[in-house]
């Protein structure tokens, strides 16, 4: 369950993270990359893991661009877009995948991440 939170900036680590998503080979890299310079989370999950969101519950569906696996675990995490029909394809949020006991406080370091775009 997604809790809005007021804006804030990404951290080092979600900054990290996100700019090793959006380094893949995409189709639309070039337009998510320039919207990476503007983002900021506006949901955490109620949960505890680190997935965040970028945009406030709008859009006409989300759409996964990036996975990425932890090296050495069953765990990863994805980057997903949203679609708004004004503004075309948005960086959506990037979402935690655990398959371990116990959710991370923050997302793994990028060099441990195996990253496939869909």
């Amino acid at each position: 369950m997604i809790v809005e939170v007021s804006a804030r900036p990404l951290t080092q680590r979600e900054r990290a993270v996100l700019e090793a998503l959006l380094a893949t080979n995409l189709e639309n890299a070039g337009d998510l990359r320039r919207q990476m310079a503007d983002v900021v989370v506006v949901g955490v999950c109620g949960c505890g893991c680190p997935s965040i969101d970028f945009q406030h519950g709008r859009g006409l569906g989300m759409t996964v661009q990036v996975n990425a696996a932890v090296r050495g675990t069953l765990d990863g995490l994805l980057l997903y877009t949203i679609e708004d029909s004004e503004r075309g394809n948005l960086l959506g949020g990037i979402e935690w995948v655990d398959a371990g006991a116990a959710n991370p406080d923050e997302f793994p370091s990028p060099d441990l991440l195996d990253i496939r775009p869909t």
